[in-house]
């Protein structure tokens, strides 16, 4: 039985033998492969050199020709020729005296007429005003690139005609017979290796121009011939054309196209002559591979007797470190890399071990540590909910308080305004009026912020018209920026958006009503403007503008521009703060671009919609108050004076009102009745711990149907709007002024037919 050591060496051995022959076989096929590639690149890349050398001097010498015609024609849109025939005879003169290879050349006008004919071999035909308005030339001449006949030999010379019309709309046409024989002379010098050459046919596979003239003047037919047959049929442009001549001989080709319409360059090489340095590669490649195999073997075999046993031994040690025997050591004592490679083992195991012990001992501080600070965060988070949730409780009690007495002025003001008083109490009423108004709107604003936040305005989104919702901006807005001597200009627009109608019309209020308030002279601009991403609405104005410092707390609540002493006139400062909350919960971007002094552009991009949006039918006006004079309303509010308030409103529409301080004293005196409710009309927050949502239940119940009603609150908290919504009733938030709370009993009523 051999020891394990000599089965190892043995093995590896074999193995590193067999993998450098297999490393250097593929090797060796691989370059063989990538020479014999990389040479029929090399010969592709010599045939395009060659071929891209001659395209030029062709290119050139026909653009020389092309520009000579394009100057003269120039020269008459510009009016630097004259028009008479003599003017356009000498110019003609002096086109063929630049150009050599131009034999011939006339001038056709705008009316298809030949005035003028110059030509090297024949007379000059001067003023015949021969029609050729049907003729090819004057037919398919542009003056953006030239156009080119086909090709037509001349005394043994092929000639090709050349047309360019001038850019004016009275300039004609100018048309060239141009001689070859430059062609021939480049083809003449374009030669590559010992046998390869070029040669120029037309589309139609006829010989132009080739080393042998004599193959030139016999006009032989090379439609048939491989390299043409392929450029004719319009095969790839790129790669070689490998084909065999009648003769047999192995030909290599490639065929590019000139500008010429039809016209391509061939450039064609003996196979034998192309590929010769592929032999003497594969020759040497193949000496190189034999003398690898054997140099390989050989050092594979030397190498696995000098490292199967160290490498034993390193594995051995290797695999008790990695098993967790961190203090073990591997006792290998040889000076080459094996060694070293040991010495690296054994480091690394006591770095491992140090690093090892290290890690426990941080891991037991930061753990403590991370006991400490999440107690700490607890306490915070705790302490900061307490925070919050003492600030939500004082803020629904400090508005509902404030809320209750104002909303009391509020019906109180509706009622004195439809008493018969004197013109100076009437003024008075106008002016609470004006102050519970501004109340209102702090309130509303207020309340919008709220509903932002807590998550209770969620947007329904439809298409619709923008012209109709500008319209009620502009109405809405028109008086005020009267009254400040500015204009309010809406653009006239067709476009239709996916948006939902009210959040935007309140977003756009806000900023129209912005644009009014800090603009003192000029106008204020709304418009909408068609862009690929959807449509942009945008407010403009010529107010104060906005200093670049103060765009970051621009959208902050209660942050207003020049306004220190908080004058209640220039607004309340949560306008904008209401803008962003809603473009967010639209998902509409939006910009904001100003310049102090200059004004202020806001921009709003919105979705296009999805289908033109159907108006709906408008319904004509009713008289106010119409709809519920004689109807029976049940008012619970646990306010004395509130309860007051609304019996007197209620007298003055018409209505007759049981008002009760709780859903049990409703209750009790709903039996003197003899009709049933037509509407509950119900404070939220009542006493003794009971609200209007349980009184509206207990009412409903005693009455057997589902009678409309409403709530009427002065709460901002979350919760309770929520629960308020959820119940499916209309929600009015205190304060309520007479008009609004009019417009609601109205609506709630319409489809109720009273009594």
């Amino acid at each position: 039985m051999r020891p394990p050591g000599h089965r190892l060496w043995q093995t590896y051995a074999l193995s590193v033998a067999a993998l450098v022959t297999l490393v250097l076989v593929a090797s060796g096929f691989a370059q063989l492969w990538l020479i014999q590639r990389e040479t029929r690149v090399a010969v592709e890349a010599l045939q395009a050199l060659e071929a891209g050398k001659a395209s030029a001097r062709i290119e050139r010498f026909v653009g020389e020709v092309s520009a000579f015609l394009r100057a003269t024609l120039s020269m008459q849109d510009l009016r630097v020729l004259g028009d008479t025939d003599a003017d356009i005879q000498v110019e003609l003169y002096r086109l063929m005296k630049q150009s050599r290879a131009i034999q011939e050349i006339y001038w056709i006008d705008s009316n298809g007429q030949e005035r003028v004919r110059v030509s090297r071999m024949a007379p000059d035909r001067i003023g015949l005003r021969e029609d050729r308005s049907q003729s090819p030339e004057f037919l398919h001449a542009n003056a953006r690139a030239p156009w080119f006949g086909p090709v037509t030999f001349v005394v043994n010379q092929p000639r090709v005609v050349m047309a360019r019309r001038g850019w004016g709309p009275g300039s004609g046409v100018l048309t060239a017979e141009v001689e070859l024989v430059q062609l021939r002379e480049i083809i003449d010098e374009t030669r590559f290796g010992r046998e390869g050459y070029a040669y120029v046919v037309d589309a139609e596979g006829r010989l132009l121009a080739h080393p042998d003239f004599l193959q030139v003047l016999a006009r032989p037919d090379w439609a048939a011939h491989p390299p043409v047959r392929a450029a004719i049929a319009q095969a790839p442009a790129e790669g070689l054309i490998e084909f065999e001549t009648p003769e047999g001989r192995a030909m290599v080709a490639r065929a590019a196209a000139l500008s010429v319409p039809g016209w391509r360059l061939i450039t064609e090489q003996p196979r034998s002559e192309a590929y010769a340095p592929v032999r003497r590669a594969l020759t040497t490649a193949l000496l190189m591979l034999v003398l690898a195999v054997v140099a390989g073997s050989a050092v594979g075999i030397v190498l696995a007797r000098r490292v199967a046993r160290p490498i034993q031994q390193l594995a051995e040690g290797a695999d008790r470190i990695g098993g967790g025997q961190l203090d073990h050591r591997i006792a290998l004592a040889r000076g080459d890399e094996l060694g070293q490679l040991a010495d690296r083992f054994n480091q690394m195991a006591g770095h491992l071990g140090d690093s090892h012990r290290l890690l426990e001992t941080r891991v037991a501080e930061r753990t403590h540590e991370l006991a400490e600070a999440n107690t700490l965060l607890v306490a915070k988070r705790e302490e900061a909910e307490q925070a919050s949730q003492a600030k939500t409780r004082f803020l629904a009690s400090a508005s509902h308080d404030l809320r209750q007495p104002l909303h009391t002025i509020s019906l109180l003001v509706g009622v004195l305004r439809r008493q018969a008083v004197a013109p100076e109490v009437g003024r008075l009423v106008d002016h609470i009026q004006t102050s519970v108004s501004a109340m209102e709107a702090l309130f509303g604003s207020l309340l919008d912020i709220s509903k932002l936040d807590a998550g209770m305005s969620r947007p329904v989104l439809d298409d619709h018209a923008l012209a109709e919702l500008l319209h009620r901006v502009a109405a809405s807005h028109g008086p005020e920026a009267e009254r400040k001597g500015l204009r309010l200009a809406v653009a006239p627009t067709r476009c239709a958006v996916r948006t939902d109608a009210v959040l935007l019309e309140r977003v756009l209020g806000n900023l129209v009503s912005n644009a009014i308030r800090y603009t003192e002279r000029g106008k204020v601009l709304v418009g909408c403007r068609r862009r690929p991403g959807g449509a942009l609405l945008q407010v403009w104005d010529t107010g104060i503008g906005i200093a670049p410092e103060q765009m970051p707390h621009l959208f902050e609540e209660f942050f207003q521009i020049d306004n220190p002493e908080r004058d209640r006139s220039k607004g309340l400062g949560l306008g904008l703060a209401i803008v962003k909350r809603t473009l967010e919960l639209l998902a509409h971007p939006y910009t904001l671009r100003s310049m102090p002094g200059r004004g202020t552009c806001f921009s709003i991009l919105l979705p296009l919609a999805e289908a033109p949006p159907v108006l709906p039918a408008r319904s004509e006006a009713e008289t106010v108050g119409e709809r519920i004079a004689g109807a029976f309303v049940v008012v619970i509010d646990d306010e004395a004076d509130t309860r007051r308030a609304m019996q007197a409103l209620c007298h003055s529409w018409g209505v007759h009102a049981l008002v009760a301080a709780s859903a049990d004293e409703c209750l009790a005196r709903l039996g003197e009745h003899l009709r049933t409710p037509d509407l509950i009309l119900c404070d939220y927050r009542l006493r003794e711990r009971q609200d209007g949502l349980d009184a509206v239940q207990r009412l409903r119940a005693r009455i057997g149907q589902a009678v409309p009603a409403m709530i009427i609150t002065g709460d901002i908290a979350a919760a309770d709007l929520r629960r308020v919504a959820d119940a499916g009733l209309l929600l009015l938030h205190k304060p309520v002024g007479a008009d609004r709370l009019l417009a609601a009993i109205e609506a709630l009523l319409a489809d109720h037919p009273i009594g």
